[in-house]
């Protein structure tokens, strides 16, 4: 019966753990719309995201604009309102899924044995490389849609691209750093993981 962990090092242990973890932060980060934060109406508390955003105005029956109290996503990606929002929403998701990818790819690992190698962990952390690109290109382009309406009306009527006026980043961005930092991690700690250089066969 297979022991856990036995193509790994201790080194790769860690590196599964840091993968995993790292994979949530960036899955949650991409999801959840706390990207930035500012106010409507001066005391409601608006959110956004690249493509979902919490609490938001809507017109009712009698024209009024009311504040729905509620986190949702845009009906369509077109409706996203910044093609710079629009392209960190690809960029990012695709980062998202590819960490996740390599996380449950390693934790499956853990179970079978004479299938980690040294060149199979210097694939998956050449794959976390390109996830750390991706994040983070994401990340640099999502500000530059800060000039939109939606963000302005929440921002003070100051905010511009790459300045958030009166509004302040929130915890998916720090979330989606995190994330970014321990995959940076696991590229280094990847070269070490496994105990064998190449597949073993049986006869």
């Amino acid at each position: 019966m297979p022991v856990f962990g036995q193509s790994f090092t201790a080194t790769g242990i860690l590196w599964v753990i840091l993968s995993l973890t790292a994979s949530i932060c960036n899955c949650v980060g991409f999801y959840l719309p706390y990207w930035i934060r500012g106010t409507m109406f001066n005391s409601t508390e608006v959110n956004f995201g690249s493509f979902r955003r919490c609490n938001y105005p809507r017109l009712d029956e009698n024209g009024a604009v009311t504040i729905v109290y509620e986190c949702g996503r845009y009906v369509s990606f077109y409706d996203i309102p910044s093609v710079s929002w629009q392209i960190t929403t690809i960029v990012v998701g695709v980062g998202a899924a590819g960490s996740l990818l390599v996380a449950l790819t390693s934790l499956a690992s853990c179970w079978v044995t004479d299938v980690v190698t040294r060149n199979s962990m210097r694939a998956l952390g050449a794959v976390q490389f390109i996830v750390v690109i991706l994040i983070i290109t994401g990340v640099t382009i999502y500000p530059n849609g800060w000039s939109t309406r939606e963000v302005r009306e929440a921002c003070g009527g100051i905010s511009d691209s790459y300045d958030p006026g009166t509004c302040h980043l929130s915890s998916s961005l720090y979330l989606l750093g995190t994330g970014g930092i321990l995959l940076t991690l696991c590229i280094l700690l990847s070269c070490w993981a496994s105990r064998t250089n190449q597949h073993s066969y049986r006869i």
